[in-house]
């Protein structure tokens, strides 16, 4: 099964090009673009790792970070 991945970064550009890099190496790989979004497909859903930029819409990438901690270990 593959791992699976989420980028939330505002950047589509930036969340682009490493998600084709991370697919090309396997991975199952997850985009949001804002930091609402990101917390809520979170809590929703279970992933192997997190790259989450810090400065973004919505909630910063520390607030989600923080929230997250709370019920996840990512």
């Amino acid at each position: 099964m593959k791992k699976k991945i989420l980028i939330v970064e505002d950047d589509m550009s930036i969340a682009e090009i490493q998600r084709d890099y991370l697919e090309f190496s396997g991975f199952d790989v997850h985009i949001q673009t804002d930091g609402v979004s990101g917390l809520n497909d979170i809590k929703k859903n279970e992933y192997d790792l997190l790259i989450l930029d810090i400065m973004l819409p919505k909630m910063n990438g520390y607030e989600i970070l923080k929230n997250i901690r709370e019920t996840k270990d990512i």
